[in-house]
């Protein structure tokens, strides 16, 4: 069955599984690293029949290959994991922005409800100083989906995000 991205987003509770068993199978059949681990797994794609039973790939994988669709050619964005110390970053390799943002925003939607309604206020000292941060790109396309006009980032400006605080308590 091919997948239309759009199922994924405007599922049903009734429908979940089926989508998340067509995205497996099409994971298993064409990335090649996920049809080896698998594969070494011993796991047969077509005895999966509930997402529960499909094998996710260890965090590690994602610090040594490029794990994307091989249509893909290219990544629109490439977010990096802040790692240890000494340690290698594990990579993201994101196709489609747009892909990434619906999944976040619906999620929080799903969970919260209207995006328009909240303010965020982000404090991420050590992410703000690094590029790659997922988390960041989160926030900032929350912040400015967001109507409230205190919404925003604070790094290191803890006298105005007190303030800020007390007065959306207040209000």
């Amino acid at each position: 069955m091919p997948i239309n991205v759009n199922d994924i987003f405007e599922h049903s509770d009734e429908n979940f599984n089926e989508i998340a068993i067509a995205v497996f199978k099409e994971q298993a059949q064409n990335i090649e690293i996920y049809q080896k681990f698998v594969s070494y797994l011993k796991i047969e794609v077509q005895d999966i029949k509930h997402f529960t039973e499909i094998p996710f790939l260890p965090i590690s994988f994602f610090k040594s290959h490029q794990i994307m669709h091989p249509k893909f050619k290219t990544p629109e964005a490439i977010f990096s994991s802040s790692g240890t110390t000494g340690s290698i970053p594990s990579k993201h390799f994101v196709a489609q922005k747009s892909n990434y943002e619906k999944s976040f925003m619906k999620g929080f939607e799903q969970f919260y409800g209207d995006i328009e309604q909240y303010c965020f206020l982000a404090l991420l000292p050590s992410y703000l100083e690094r590029s790659g941060s997922s988390l960041v790109y989160m926030a900032d396309q929350l912040i400015s989906k967001s109507k409230h006009p205190s919404s925003g980032f604070y790094l290191y400006d803890l006298d105005k995000l007190t303030n800020t605080l007390i007065q959306l308590e207040r209000s």
